[in-house]
């Protein structure tokens, strides 16, 4: 990698510093009001259910990149994993992940593993909350289409 590739996400965000953070506040306000809503203002669940939801995540983006391949990309969540990476206390994950779970966002299988719950192969919060997620997405799309000229 030359030192140019090296450098360019500084210079690019450097030189462009107010429009980055203007977008990317913008988009991260609108976020929480709605995550609040929600998970009831509840920051931690917030928090787990992200943290269980990106390894999904990682998975169904793997299935699309190799279709005729069934390759696991990552495997679910470990209490003691999300509280780990989160620095969330056990005890607080543990309560957390069975109030998911209670809500029917979150399912545990296996021990101690935890995924998101799906209905028909989507994660139940995609057809639940379908229109915070298309809120969701009309916002990314405005923060990628507000910084592409930028990178």
């Amino acid at each position: 990698m030359s030192e140019e590739d090296r450098n360019f996400p500084d210079t690019v965000v450097h030189g462009n510093y107010v429009t980055f953070q203007h977008e990317f506040i913008e988009f991260l306000v609108a976020q929480l009001i709605d995550f609040r809503k929600v998970f009831e203002g509840d920051l931690d669940e917030l928090l787990i259910f992200i943290f269980v939801s990106r390894y999904y995540l990682r998975e169904e983006r793997g299935r699309i990149a190799d279709q005729d391949q069934d390759i696991p990309w990552s495997a679910p969540p470990t209490l003691s994993r999300i509280s780990e990476l989160t620095g969330i206390p056990r005890e607080t994950v543990r309560r957390k992940l069975l109030a998911l779970q209670k809500r029917g966002l979150l399912e545990k299988v296996e021990q101690d593993k935890w995924q998101v719950t799906l209905r028909n192969d989507q994660p139940i919060i995609r057809a639940d909350y379908e229109q915070f997620w298309q809120r969701e997405m009309r916002r990314l799309v405005k923060l990628v289409r507000a910084l592409a000229p930028h990178v």
